[in-house]
């Protein structure tokens, strides 16, 4: 009997784990196309992740449809997962080839904070911190790196060149005191 609960509840978990898991949302295309589609979170083959979207084939068709980040071909996208509102912008990191989908974590007047977490490992020990992207109304934006190594205070210097009032705080800022110093610029904008 004992047996038989686990192998049944082995092959619940085994089950859950390979569904393919959609959620509502929207994608804002480049050609400036927002559509409602459902979005895929999880599942045996390819899910939506910081190199691509993938959604529900609209058109009735057994594939989803899979759209690389580095493409360019999305904007962004929004999903509703667990009660929270939750949006994507596809940011182009230049002068690499590296890109992706970064979760937008302060949606101010003044300047949007977009977070992806980077994982690097160094002799078997995985270090994983914050990389931001920050942009301003009219869409300009610079990457915050917060390795050891990162360039932070000075992408964050150059894009509040026009808010001089702030550039001796950036001085203040540890590299994980950023979305507060953000949220600071948005509240006394």
């Amino acid at each position: 009997m004992k047996k038989l609960l686990v192998t049944s509840l082995l092959c619940l978990v085994f089950g859950l784990a390979w569904a393919q898991n959609y959620v509502n949302g929207y994608v804002l295309f480049a050609e400036q196309d927002t559509v409602k589609c459902q979005i895929k979170i999880g599942g045996k083959k390819a899910d939506t992740n910081y190199y691509a979207l993938v959604i529900k084939n609209q058109k009735g068709e057994a594939e989803d449809e899979v759209y690389k980040a580095k493409e360019g071909k999305v904007i962004g996208y929004g999903i509703r997962e667990f009660g929270a509102e939750l949006d994507y912008r596809n940011v182009e990191i230049s002068g690499t080839n590296d890109g992706g989908f970064f979760k937008l974590v302060d949606n101010g007047p003044n300047y949007k904070l977009y977070l992806h977490m980077v994982s690097t490992s160094t002799n078997g020990v995985v270090t994983t911190l914050p990389q931001y992207a920050m942009y301003k109304p009219n869409g300009e934006y610079v990457i915050l790196t917060t390795h050891m190594l990162g360039n932070w205070k000075k992408n964050l210097r150059k894009i509040l060149a026009d808010n001089p009032k702030y550039l001796p705080e950036v001085e203040k800022v540890g590299r994980m005191e950023i979305p507060e110093f953000v949220e600071k610029l948005n509240s006394e904008g």
